[in-house]
């Protein structure tokens, strides 16, 4: 199963990472085998991640990795376990009033 990145993730990706390496980032967040219950929404754990990268590609696939065991945990290390998170995500330019 694939999930829908939302527009402001794909933005967000576009910002953070060198053009050739915005479609293998798309397809992995895209792709992944996240271990979701109701509790988090797709889109804060991708940010999370990309969050967690900064940019870097070693660094993403550290962090959708680990999001694949635990995806709490990738939420906690990214400050977004919080209820402010999504003042958070706005205040790092990534638009979540739609999530």
């Amino acid at each position: 199963m694939a999930y829908v990145l939302r527009g402001s993730i794909e933005r967000a990706i576009e910002k953070m990472f060198d053009v050739a390496q915005v479609d293998y980032v798309s397809e992995r967040l895209r792709m992944a085998k996240l271990p979701l219950d109701l509790g988090a929404p797709p889109p804060r754990v991708h940010a999370a991640v990309l969050w967690l990268a900064q940019g870097d590609l070693d660094r993403f696939d550290r962090a959708l990795g680990d999001a694949c065991i635990d995806w709490r945990d990738t939420l906690v290390a990214a400050g977004l376990a919080n209820d402010d998170w999504r003042d958070l995500l706005i205040q790092r330019g990534i638009d979540c009033t739609d999530w």
